[in-house]
This record gives structure tokens, sequence and C-alpha cells, in this order.
């Protein structure tokens, strides 16, 4: 009877030796996997260099007067300098809304925002949809309190019927008037009514 006692204690040590060996396997399983996962993810970008107070990414921004939406705005990223109340934009488009007219349509790679004035400067691949005409420039400037477009650099802008270039160009949003100025050049197909 001792040596059956004996026997069955070994096989409790050896049940339990083995239950505790199998626990510390499966941790360093789950240990080893878990950091191998996370060899495979990329580490998050290193924040920007800035000195702004805020950093924003996919930023959408509201210009609204008396209840009525004027603009729209959106961007990849934004950063605030609230000193100077500004935000510096990057991948921007803004939408003007107009009164029973189609809207007018802007996108560049940046730009700026004057948050006391809502004025918007944008630079870089700009491409402006202002029915039924499109404008392609590198430097636009939008003054909200007129709600006037001035383009300062060289421009072209294309119609259905028509190619048009000038190195500046000024776009009233409610009028719909352009004014174009400096080396104006440009062709048009058909008839002229």
């Amino acid at each position: 009877m001792h040596l059956n006692h004996i026997s069955k204690s070994r096989k409790i040590n050896f049940l339990t030796t083995g239950f505790i060996i199998l626990i510390v396997g499966g941790i360093l399983f789950i240990f080893i996997r878990h950091r191998l996962i996370l060899k495979d993810i990329d580490p998050p970008p290193p924040p920007e260099a800035t000195e702004a107070d805020l950093t924003i990414k996919k930023f959408h921004h509201i210009a609204t007067e008396d209840g009525i939406k004027k603009w729209a705005l959106e961007a990849a990223s934004a950063s605030l300098y609230s000193q100077e109340n500004i935000v510096i934009l990057k991948d921007i488009s803004v939408i003007f809304f107009r009164h029973d007219n189609p809207s007018v349509t802007l996108k560049a790679d940046k730009g700026e925002l004057n948050l006391k004035t809502n004025d918007i400067s944008l630079n870089g691949n700009i491409v402006a949809v202002m029915p039924p005409y499109k404008v392609t420039t590198e430097n636009l400037n939008y003054e909200h309190q007129l709600r006037i477009i001035h383009i300062n650099k060289p421009l072209k802008m294309t119609g259905s019927s028509m190619l048009l270039q000038a190195d500046t160009m000024t776009y009233g949003i409610e009028t719909e008037i352009i004014q174009c100025d400096g080396h104006v050049k440009g062709s048009v197909i058909g008839n002229i009514q």
C-alpha cells in the first residue's frame, strides 16, 4: 500500500509539473507571438516639428453669416497658431455656396486660413471650378468680406469652347464677374453671342 501511495503521489507531482510547464509554455508562446505581431506594425509617424498650438488631422470648417453657409473647407491637416489667428492647411478643398447658382470649388496643396477675417490664401496645384469655367494656377487669395477671389499668378481658364490665359484675375463669387489682366490671350471655338 505504501508503494501504491508513492505511485499516486508521483502521478500527482508529474501531472502538476506537466500542468505548470504547459501554463508557462502557453504564456511564453503568447508573449513571443505578441512581440512578433508588434514587430510587423509600423510605428506611428513622429509629430511634425511645429510651433503650432494645435494640429488636427481631417480638419473641417464652415463659415456662416446670419445662419447661412457661405463656404466649407476641408483639409488633410491643420495647424493652429492662435497668436497669429491663422491655420496652416494641407491638401485643401473649399466649396463656396451661392444662392440659386452652382457652387464654386477650389482644391490646393496647401494654404492658410485667417480665423479673424475668414480670408483664405492657397498655394500649389490649384484647381478652381467656377461654373462653367475651370481655372488652374499656383496662387489664389479669397477675400471673405467682399466674397472675391484674387489670382496674382499666371492662370489658365478653360470652358466648353474657350481657352484663356492671363497674368492675374479677379472673380466675384456673387456677381460672377471675371476680370483678367496682363498678357491676356485666348481662343474661342464656335460662335460668340
